[in-house]
């Protein structure tokens, strides 16, 4: 056992499920590793009985899941040479049973023990799906705890939301006041003449007619100004929120990890930044107007009917328990609902943005049917989901507004009779006291009405809320801590004992050492997947290495402030991204304040000046996005003048000339030897030729150093290398014969 599994306290480590027991039944059951006296164990049983097997990890030689028929069973070849079958499950179990038998059986490999990382993609309280590219359940999650967020996220805008609802409540106080005027009007002055002399005898009541129409008219006047100017404040207070917004999102992204960034898809980052933010800044605007208007009117009418006509009240009230209900009712349902429009709609966004994305690939390949058939399944069941949704709201919507309206029809038939003096709730109603009360229920009703739809709104705003906070809340994995320093970098590298893999039980680099001198070019070779850019990922700490240490100039790279280390290196991709913009802008993305002579002399250092001034606008000629209106060579030649403006001590080459004819590459080698001179330089090629000017070479074979030295050295000792340059060799002979 490693010292590390000597520190570690009695307990369960890690688990995992399989769904059917010996019988063939489905059953709930546990796969456990545990320390027990000292001592790790695999047992495998069902919850709350004793396991049916209990292994001893050092007896286990190795674990495998054995596929079968709509099933698989896990299986332990133990040191005795026998073997035992530990369990059987379905297929939705093998994905994260694969996970916890791979812990295992790096254990058993290498006597270390490390944390089991899954992907889960079910919430493990509730079981159901998480939303795409999440871990997170929207049916379990804090839904007070996201709103919290957001609300300090907003702070700044606080004030001016919480203004805008006082204007609001404003309006409403003197939108009450009408039906009072209105009853006045109607009792007092608009008196039937069949009933004799008008209360107001012989004076002339149009004067006071005018005035109580100018009094509604001027209220009618104020609020909608009030309104009008409450309506901009909200707007412009909800925009700057969705701004801001979008820039921590932008920014927070900018910082995530690469192994945050790898799980998710471009569109569902995209979706993130514009369409989310823009769901929570409508929530805002809109919403949280109306539920201070609703709360307010709601408050005040119901004072006035418990007051003055209690029992008319209890027809006014008798609907508003059976909407509130169906509401509460309906509220989990609808979440799921938007939770799965959410996810179809990410899934179409990702496959039209790497449709356009790749248009190249599918112009070639002629296969824009098929395309057009992935995305139009896609788009159709989003539609399909989006119209289901639709529907539910186009019954539930009049369905709960007629169960309001009944409550309309009993107050109008009830107060009807007060008014004819034939009632059972006591004094008779004047006409103008009931117009009032039939407002007043207009205003009842009307909130009611609006919260039927106020889940739909909360279910989309609480969804796209958690969307957010999920990144929002992500800590990346590579930061600098307190104590980093910023030293002058010169360029010595140094992999003492590296082991690294993206799960720390499936290491790409084993116990990896060597160390490349300042100003020295060495060359990575080797077969696909044997983790070449792996290597260099780690050196520019991408990622940092599960066990050991590598070393910048004799520090630990994780003890280098970020920013200096960026700054000291510069790397060309084979794939050579330019931004839509100028050839200038792009050159100039290495370095912000560089002059213009240094730009043209990084181009000429480059030989890419000669090309660039032939062009129509020269330096200054927009290249497109990703660059595609210049050739393969030429933006290469581009992405080589940006790491030459960059003046980097660190250079890295990642199959710099690959798939480049003949007189391209070299005029791009001529630019990387000047490029490389006096620079510590790392380069990865398939095609050993382009490193016939390394220094040393670098063979890596299963993640492991298998041959590090010259190129004479290599060939003579008839190795991986000798044995990969005989064999493309071989492949040169048989394209010049076919020619």
């Amino acid at each position: 056992m490693s010292e590390k599994d000597n520190i570690i306290e009695d307990g369960v480590l890690c688990t995992s499920d399989y769904d059917i027991d010996g019988n063939g039944n489905i059953c709930s059951g546990k796969t456990v590793l545990l320390r027990r006296d000292g001592i790790l164990y695999v047992e495998v049983g069902k919850e709350g009985e004793e396991p049916i097997h209990s292994l001893k990890a050092d007896n286990i030689k190795r674990l495998t899941i054995v596929s079968n028929i709509g099933c698989a069973n896990l299986e332990a070849d133990l040191k005795d040479g026998s073997s035992v079958r530990l369990c059987k499950m379905t297929q939705s179990c093998v994905t994260p049973l694969s996970e916890f038998i791979k812990v295992i059986n790096y254990y058993v490999e290498t006597g270390i023990l490390t944390e089991m990382k899954e992907e889960l993609s079910r919430c493990p309280k509730c079981g159901k799906p998480f939303v795409a590219n999440t871990q997170f359940c929207i049916n379990c999650a804090d839904k007070g705890s996201i709103v919290k967020k957001f609300i300090k996220l907003g702070k700044d805008y606080i004030p001016a939301f919480l203004f805008s609802g006082f204007l609001v409540l404003i309006c409403n106080v003197a939108n009450l006041l009408i039906p009072v005027i209105n009853r006045n009007l109607v009792d007092n002055y608009l008196f039937p003449a069949s009933e004799g002399l008008a209360p107001w005898g012989d004076k002339n009541p149009y004067l006071a007619i005018v005035g109580l129409v100018l009094a509604m008219f001027g209220i009618y006047v104020f609020v909608r100004v009030v309104n009008i100017f409450a309506a901009r404040l909200r707007n412009k207070s909800g925009t700057s929120f969705m701004n801001e917004l979008r820039t921590k999102m932008y920014e927070k992204i900018q910082f995530l990890s690469m192994s945050s960034i790898s799980r998710r898809t471009t569109g569902d980052l995209i979706k993130r930044v514009t369409e989310d933010t823009t769901v929570i800044a409508d929530f805002l605007k809109m919403e949280t107007a109306q539920i201070i208007e609703v709360g307010v009117i709601f408050l005040c009418v119901s004072i006035y009917f418990i007051v003055t006509r209690p029992i008319l009240a209890v027809f006014v009230f008798l609907p508003v328990p059976i909407t509130v209900f169906a509401i509460s009712r309906f509220w989990k349902f609808i979440h799921r609902k938007y939770e799965r429009q959410w996810i179809l709609g990410s899934r179409a966004n990702g496959i039209l943005h790497d449709i356009i994305k790749g248009i190249r690939v599918v112009k070639v390949f002629g296969t824009e049917e098929k395309e057009i058939k992935k995305y139009d399944y896609a788009a159709k069941k989003q539609a399909e989901i989006q119209a289901e949704n639709e529907k539910i709201w186009a019954i539930l919507f009049p369905a709960l507004g007629f169960v309001v309206g009944l409550g309309e029809f009993l107050v109008l038939y009830f107060g009807a009779w007060a008014v004819l003096g034939e009632s059972f709730m006591g004094e008779p109603m004047t006409v103008g006291e009931l117009t009032q009360i039939i407002s007043y229920t207009g205003y009842i009703y009307g909130p009611l009405r609006w919260m039927t739809s106020l889940p739909r709104s909360i279910a989309n705003a609480v969804t796209s809320m958690a969307k957010l906070n999920e990144i929002l809340d992500e800590e990346p994995d590579i930061k600098d801590h307190e104590n980093v320093i910023s030293p002058e970098i010169h360029g010595d590298i140094e992999f003492k004992n590296v082991t690294f893999g993206y799960k720390s039980y499936e290491p790409v680099l084993k116990n990896v050492s060597l160390k490349i001198n300042q100003g020295e070019m060495v060359g990575i070779v080797g077969h696909s997947g044997v983790g070449k850019s792996t290597f260099i990922n780690l050196v520019m700490r991408l990622y940092d290495v599960n066990s050991g240490s590598l070393m910048i100039d004799g520090t630990d790279i994780r003890d280098i402030e970020k920013s200096k280390l960026n700054n000291s290196i510069g790397i060309v991709f084979q794939e050579t991204f330019l931004f839509a913009g100028s050839i200038y802008d792009n050159i100039l993305y290495a370095k912000p304040d560089a002059p213009p002579e240094d730009v043209i002399a990084a181009a000429k250092i480059a030989n890419a000046h000669d090309f660039i001034i032939k062009l129509p606008d020269a330096y200054n000629t927009v290249v497109g996005e990703h660059g595609y209106s210049l050739s393969g060579g030429e933006r290469q030649r581009i992405a080589i003048a940006r790491a030459v403006l960059r003046d980097p001590k660190i250079l890295i080459l990642d199959e710099a000339t690959a798939s480049l004819d003949t007189e391209t590459e070299s005029k791009i080698q001529e630019a990387l030897q000047r490029l490389t001179e006096g620079r510590t330089t790392i380069a990865i090629a398939h095609r050993l030729s382009t490193l016939r000017n390394a220094d040393r070479l670098i063979v890596l074979e299963k993640g492991e150093l298998a041959e590090f030295g010259t190129h004479e050295e290599l060939l003579k000792n008839k190795g991986i290398y000798y044995n990969l340059v005989m064999a493309q060799r071989q492949t040169t002979k048989m394209a010049s014969v076919k020619k």
